[in-house]
């Protein structure tokens, strides 16, 4: 009776056995087999196939995995994951006037004081300081161009705010800085800025206004005046006739090529005022040609020929003029600002009233 009630006790329970009773069972079945043969007991290892099928689908998740962590935040992505929104022109500029922003991003962190007057006062953690202006567009764009950093260009930029945190948004819609408000001059950086010489002859001629003298007999009005001294870039052109509209087309088809046309001929054209910003015009043939006010921002003109070429108020900051040709260029008041002019040949040159801050390979200023 013991033994029935053990064995019935025991039936819902594993049974267990011992290291030796496993041992010997597992030969067994060792042992036991289609003719007797022990099965083939030898590690398995996938084949090569399989092994590359393997690497690639693995490389192919990491790359994804690091695209989606490196891609650059933008307006979408800030507004979905973040539920920052776009601030009005008025907003905009309660946030700036009168007071500081802390900006900041991979590459660099500024402090940037917005005084009433529309001048910017800037100063980054290393101590470099700089000054300029500010405004905010219509269109609720914070606008801000420096003296000499970021060469000296417009940058405006849409401003969202989330959680009190300022996202400054360039116009490819891509994340520039992130901002912080400070109140006030937090960072003292106003200070008095000397101001311009003014033209006393001008404010005379103001003055007088229509007490001016009567014109001249048509024998003294028909010799050539006496040049002024250009001092700022003239707003109005000089030819006031408008061009045929077949010569306007071939003007800016011109300019559309002198984008990247590097070697070509461009001898004695006019290109003034194109927009060649980072335009590859290396080794181009430019001798005589009028590039007055033409914005050259960045612009690779390594070893062309700029003998003669009119460059007045040129905007230049940046560009690669290594080995090239400037004898006898007018380069009256150009800005060139960080421009590399190792090897250039200057003889004759005119660089009177230049922004030379920086320029590279200039042995000497004028």
């Amino acid at each position: 009776m013991l033994r029935d009630a053990d064995a019935m006790s025991l039936r819902g329970r594993p049974v267990m056995h011992t290291q030796a009773q496993q041992s010997t069972k597992t030969g067994n079945r060792q042992e036991s087999g289609a003719g007797g043969r022990r099965p083939d007991l030898s590690p398995r290892f996938p084949s090569p196939e399989v092994d590359m099928q393997r690497l690639c689908f693995f490389t192919i998740v990491l790359v994804l995995s690091l695209l989606a962590g490196c891609a650059p935040n933008n307006t979408r992505s800030l507004e979905k994951r973040k539920g920052a929104r776009q601030l009005p022109p008025a907003k905009v500029l309660a946030l700036v006037d009168g007071n500081t922003l802390f900006i900041h991003s991979l590459q660099e962190d500024t402090y940037l004081f917005f005084d009433h007057s529309g001048r910017l006062f800037g100063k980054d953690i290393f101590d470099n300081k700089d000054i300029g202006k500010w405004d905010v567009s219509d269109q609720g764009e914070l606008c801000l161009r420096m003296q000499s950093w970021w060469y000296g260009d417009l940058r405006c930029f849409q401003v969202l705010v989330a959680d009190g945190t300022y996202y400054l948004v360039n116009g490819s819609g891509v994340l520039a800085y992130t901002a912080e408000q400070m109140p006030g001059d937090a960072k003292s950086l106003y200070h008095e800025i000397k101001a311009r010489r003014r033209s006393y002859r001008r404010s005379i001629r103001r003055q007088q206004g229509e007490h001016r003298p009567a014109p001249a007999p048509a024998s003294e009005a028909a010799k050539p005046a006496t040049p002024e001294t250009e001092t700022e870039p003239a707003i109005i052109d000089e030819n006031t006739t408008p061009a045929p509209a077949a010569d306007k087309d071939f003007r800016s088809t011109i300019k559309w090529m002198a984008r990247d046309c590097p070697g070509c001929n461009l001898a004695h054209t006019d290109l003034k005022k194109a927009d060649l910003v980072g335009a590859d015009l290396a080794g181009a043939n430019l001798a005589g040609a009028n590039l007055r006010m033409a914005n050259l921002r960045r612009a690779n003109l390594e070893g062309a020929n700029l003998e003669g070429a009119i460059l007045v108020f040129a905007n230049l900051p940046g560009a690669n003029l290594r080995g090239a040709n400037l004898k006898g260029a007018n380069l009256k008041g150009a800005n060139l600002l960080r421009a590399d002019l190792s090897g250039a040949q200057l003889e004759g040159a005119n660089l009177k009233g230049a922004n030379l801050e920086g320029v590279k390979g200039l042995k000497r200023r004028p």
